[in-house]
């Protein structure tokens, strides 16, 4: 398939996208939860891909070749939302609030685990993440979310293994320093 799109095919390029359409979705989940916009980067991943086919080189496997893609498509919007931030943190809603206690206990490994399982917590994972700094939250999602290593997320996003290691740290921290100042309030309320 890739030997045909290489040869310009536009119907072997068609089918590998089919093929890599969910993954490449699910990678876009992973950093944005708006149904539109996943799509609009996924969509927009293929484009770059289909330009760049030229430069693919047939030692890379065509599916991390197509990640490294859409994950620097994702750091990229992070970096652009950041530019011009939003009130990214609001009210939660009753559902949401249960949740908050599970910060408290939990880790943001273990928060992000819970987001896979309920709605309430994915969205306020979600909230919690968007306060961190698009490097930051670059790595967490990749490293918790993706499961990858850190010398794969340096590989991708072309840093070295130091910075990864440092920038996980610190997102860690700024996101307990973050579910803390959320917390704080709801804790005075309760005693």
């Amino acid at each position: 398939m890739v030997a045909g799109a290489l040869g310009g095919e536009p119907a072997a390029f068609a089918e590998l996208a089919t093929r890599h359409r969910a993954r490449v979705e699910r990678i876009c989940q992973r950093f944005f939860s708006d149904t539109e916009q996943v799509r609009d980067l996924a969509q927009e991943t293929f484009i770059h891909a289909y330009g760049g086919l030229k430069g693919y080189r047939a030692e890379i496997p065509f599916g991390a070749w197509l990640r490294a893609i859409a994950i620097n498509l994702c750091y990229d919007e992070l970096r652009r939302r950041r530019r011009r931030p939003e009130e990214l943190v609001a009210d939660f809603s009753a559902a949401e609030a249960n949740w908050v206690g599970l910060i408290n206990t939990a880790t943001p490994e273990e928060l992000v685990e819970a987001a896979e399982e309920r709605r309430e917590a994915k969205v306020l994972a979600d909230k919690l993440l968007a306060t961190l700094r698009p490097e930051d939250r670059l790595v967490l999602t990749l490293q918790n979310g993706e499961e990858l290593s850190v010398s794969e997320i340096a590989g991708i996003v072309g840093w070295s293994e130091a910075k990864v290691k440092i920038r996980a740290f610190r997102a860690r921290q700024a996101l307990r320093r973050q579910a803390a100042r959320l917390v704080g309030p709801r804790k005075a309320e309760n005693e």
